[in-house]
């Protein structure tokens, strides 16, 4: 199966009861990929519509945890919360330019797909950060669904599964079963500052490899320890999963839940926090997530 097969249908699946967003993702897709059954797409015609995917549309609903609610979509038995691989230690120092940014930290961030009993029935849809040659990390609601999970990098196409998990807090280790490419550095929570330029790359509505950029606009810690990046920077679903980059290219955070009803007040868990050794005390708190 090729990265047109995938990354469309997540496209299209995420943009369900918007016509002219559905129409403009379609005619993205190469004639000769068209007569694929996979993509369920018709040749270019005006006015053309495009048939919705079985996946319900992404919905952005209140939460009062942080951890996902998912109702009566089958949850996987996720492992006991673990470290899989040591923290990275380099951190970068020279600033980028965002093109230099992405060119250099795009391979790092997957599209993450889970796949259910058919190849077009897409449970859920986010993204993650490589960490290892074999291990990324991620948000657990992005792969809390019953299915094949796929890491998606330009033509590669990885099976993963989850490896360590912390519900409670979000956190998620996949393993993947090739070769991944590494965020080059990562930033402790304790260095990052107000006001500093912030990135993030990810698959906000199905749209492979996103740069976005903002302010980090609060350092927060929950009365459950867990530390949260407060930034400016749009996320969308799909987002979630995604890296939060300072300028110089180092993680900082993995994107993970917006506030409802209020302009760019987005969070990110702190990048640092999945190198914590214990799963973090769960409590209640009241907050909007993204849900895939």
């Amino acid at each position: 199966m090729g990265l047109w097969q995938l990354a469309v249908p997540c496209a299209l699946c995420c943009l369900v009861g918007c016509a002219p967003a559905e129409n403009a993702i379609g005619a993205l897709v190469p004639d000769q990929f068209r007569a694929w059954p996979e993509l369920g797409l018709g040749p270019v015609q005006h006015g053309y519509t495009v048939e919705p995917s079985a996946v319900p549309k992404p919905k952005i609903a209140r939460r009062q945890k942080l951890q996902p609610s998912l109702g009566s979509v089958p949850e996987p038995n996720f492992p006991a919360w673990a470290t899989p691989v040591p923290k990275p230690q380099r951190v970068l120092q020279s600033s980028l330019t965002p093109s230099e940014l992405f060119k250099n930290l795009s391979p790092s961030v997957y599209t993450v797909a889970v796949f259910g009993k058919t190849p077009r029935q897409i449970a859920s849809q986010g993204s993650a950060v490589a960490v290892s040659s074999r291990e990324a990390i991620t948000s657990c609601h992005v792969v809390s669904y019953v299915g094949t999970i796929k890491l998606i990098s330009g033509a590669a196409i990885l099976k993963a599964e989850v490896v360590g998990a912390d519900r409670a807090t979000d956190r998620c280790y996949l393993r993947a079963s090739g070769d991944l490419r590494p965020v080059p550095g990562l930033r402790e929570y304790s260095s990052l500052m107000v006001g500093e330029t912030v990135y993030t790359i990810g698959s906000p509505k199905g749209l492979v490899n996103t740069l976005g950029s903002g302010l980090l606009s609060g350092l927060r810690t929950s009365e459950d320890d867990t530390q949260y990046i407060q930034i400016s920077a749009p996320v969308s679903a799909g987002s979630s999963g995604g890296g939060l980059f300072d300028d110089r290219g180092n993680l900082i955070g993995i994107v993970s839940f917006t506030i409802e009803d209020a302009q760019n007040l987005n969070f990110a868990i702190a990048a640092s926090q999945f190198w914590e050794t214990r799963a973090l005390p769960k409590k209640a708190h009241t907050a909007t997530r993204v849900v895939n």
